[in-house]
């Protein structure tokens, strides 16, 4: 394989980029260990090493401690000017939608959701706490609450059936949005909960939504960076602002 006209490791990357565009090695496809492919392709295993672990960096491939090394699936990518079911995102990318119910019911409100929603500190009301999963792995943390009367049916649902997204589009009326995002490094339950190390970054999605100026839901989605994308196209006026 090695022609001398690259560097080693960078040979090895052409290959399984390579093996990847051909179809050779499918989304999730487990591929040759270091060891076995140096010898494949005769380089060392150090040079395998090296060019894994640049794939890994640019999200080409995904490496398991003490499993093996994958090809790496399409992240669930979320908008930042628009809403979208995660469930729909997460089956865009390939990968089976499931959920965990870890809270629902009418909770005490938080003072900084309080705040946010233009609601008394410790109001009773609907809310929901909810962990999504692509392919059984951890993808999101949603954590939802909605001012009393906007969605009457929002506490009768099963959400390992459905997403509140759905019941909210179907009974609510949204009609502006605003997101605010933040980096943070997860707590030991945050990191058990998400299956990330404790120095791995996730991004918190604080959401308000807003019908006829009044904010009816109030959300803070967690997501382990490494797994999703955010995107976002608006139009541009002449001047190069948002249109």
């Amino acid at each position: 394989m090695p022609d001398g006209a690259q560097p080693l490791y960078a040979a090895v990357k052409a290959h399984v980029r390579a093996q990847i565009a051909a179809g050779t090695w499918p989304p999730g496809f487990r591929i040759p260990s270091e060891n076995q492919l140096g010898p494949m392709l005769g380089v060392s295993r150090i040079t395998v090493n090296r060019a894994f672990a640049e794939l890994a960096r640019d999200g080409v491939l995904t490496k398991v401690p003490g499993v093996g090394t994958f090809v790496a699936r399409a992240k669930p990518r979320f908008g930042l000017v628009s809403i979208q079911d995660i469930a729909q995102e997460i089956a865009a990318r390939g990968m089976a939608w499931s959920a965990r119910v870890l809270k629902l019911g009418n909770m005490p409100v938080p003072r900084d959701v309080a705040d946010a929603m233009g609601l008394p500190a410790g109001s009773a009301i609907p809310h929901s706490e909810i962990l999504h999963l692509g392919d059984s792995t951890p993808i999101q943390l949603e954590e939802r609450w909605v001012r009393p009367g906007y969605a009457p049916g929002f506490l009768a649902q099963d959400y390992a059936a459905t997403t509140t997204f759905a019941l909210l589009a179907r009974e609510g009326r949204p009609m502006e949005m605003e997101q605010t995002i933040t980096a943070i490094l997860p707590d030991a339950a945050l990191s058990r909960l998400l299956r990330v190390a404790r120095q791995e970054p996730c991004l918190v999605i604080r959401r308000r939504t807003f019908t006829d100026g009044e904010v009816m839901t109030f959300s803070r989605l967690i997501q382990p960076a490494a797994r999703f994308e955010l995107s976002g196209r608006a139009s541009l006026s002449p001047d190069g602002s948002a249109a």
